[in-house]
């Protein structure tokens, strides 16, 4: 399984090193759930603002100030704890009852903050998985690059992506979620409760997905036409589809304007309805042999398979030196994407923290 620091690069590897994340301010999420607030029902959808506080001590501390019941709660995806992050929760709230107050909420951590922005009632709890993205401003400090050529990097990736690698935060750290993983699925000690054992699971698919992209980045084609031997997915909808004889022209043209992406697998259970070129299952496999027995134990484990776009393309990418060593890069990623697998195509820092994190 190929680590991180070894994946490989699209653009010629990184051009500097910058140290990313010193403090929250430095590293600002905004969650984009693409729908508005029923306007009534039992539930409230609140935006909050979050400052040093993970998902679930914010929604701990909203429920405990609010005294209501933390497992009615719903939220879309987690953000970062050492970051400043705007994401939305659901709330259950009597039908009859008012509105609850905005504003702060009181915290014993002197150095976290937690502001309630807006409340308004919705009929649903909002489920994991229900954003349509998130908004990145990122502030890069004492980068050492020369500035031109991290302005023609910072171009090269908005006009035509980066390799859709998984961040290290998914395997936890040290990749102790990834060995702990392939462990257990190779006859080792079991997960520790239900939510350990999907944590587990997505390391190992996760890690999967990441050796076999790396290889076919080493190849030149993650990003191209390879004949029809390819199964797409259209930018932003999801929907997956296979070439037929005849197509590649078209093919070529949709995949430079960034419309459509080639796939790569998130091992499982084999998919019903999903029709793949033999000579794409051959190559797939091949990457992936010596991890035959861990794909089967997933498999019997009842993993389904997926598949998983091979670029991610940042949203209206913008970056700008505000002093010497100084520069801020601002993009918006769909859900499931990484702020590393951007970053990692610029600039090295040490030892990427949480406030790379992954934002689903």
């Amino acid at each position: 399984m190929t680590p991180w620091a070894a994946l490989s690069h699209a653009w010629g590897g990184s051009i500097g090193q910058a140290a990313v994340g010193r403090a929250p301010e430095d590293f600002l999420v905004s969650e984009q759930i693409g729908f508005a607030a029923d306007g009534e029902g039992p539930h409230l959808l609140v935006e909050i603002r979050k400052r040093r506080l993970s998902t679930a001590a914010a929604m701990t501390a909203l429920a405990d100030h609010w005294s209501v019941d933390r497992r009615g709660m719903g939220y879309a995806g987690r953000k970062d704890r050492d970051a400043v992050t705007r994401q939305w929760l659901t709330v259950p709230w009597p039908v009859n009852s008012a509105l609850p107050p905005a504003g702060p909420v009181p915290l014993r951590d002197a150095d976290a903050a937690l502001t309630v922005l807006s409340r308004r009632r919705h009929r649903r709890k909002l489920r994991v998985g229900a954003l349509t993205g998130n908004r990145f401003w990122l502030c890069l400090r004492d980068v050492d690059a020369d500035p031109r050529r991290l302005h023609q990097r910072f171009g090269c990736i908005a006009r035509a992506g980066v390799p859709n690698y998984f961040g290290p935060q998914r395997f936890g750290r040290g990749a102790e979620n990834l060995s702990r993983g392939l462990a257990w699925l190779r006859g080792g000690a079991p997960p520790h409760n239900r939510s350990d054992r999907g944590m587990l699971l997505s390391a190992v698919r996760s890690g999967c997905f990441n050796h076999l992209l790396s290889a076919r980045v080493a190849d030149g084609d993650w990003a191209q036409v390879r004949g029809i031997d390819e199964v797409f997915v259209l930018d932003g909808r999801g929907s997956l589809f296979t070439a037929s004889d005849g197509d590649q022209p078209g093919l070529e043209h949709r995949l430079a304007g960034l419309r459509i992406h080639g796939t790569g697998p998130l091992p499982g259970r084999p998919r019903a309805g999903l029709s793949m070129p033999p000579t794409l299952a051959a190559r797939e496999a091949g990457w992936l042999a010596a991890m035959d027995d861990v794909i089967a134990a997933m498999a019997e484990k009842g993993v389904e398979a997926g598949r998983r776009a091979l670029r991610l393309v940042p949203a209206a990418m913008t970056w700008w030196p505000v002093a010497e060593g100084t520069w801020w890069l601002g993009f918006g990623l769909p859900a499931g994407g990484f702020a590393t697998t951007v970053l990692r195509e610029a600039v090295d820092w040490p030892e990427p923290g949480s406030a790379a994190q992954e934002h689903v």
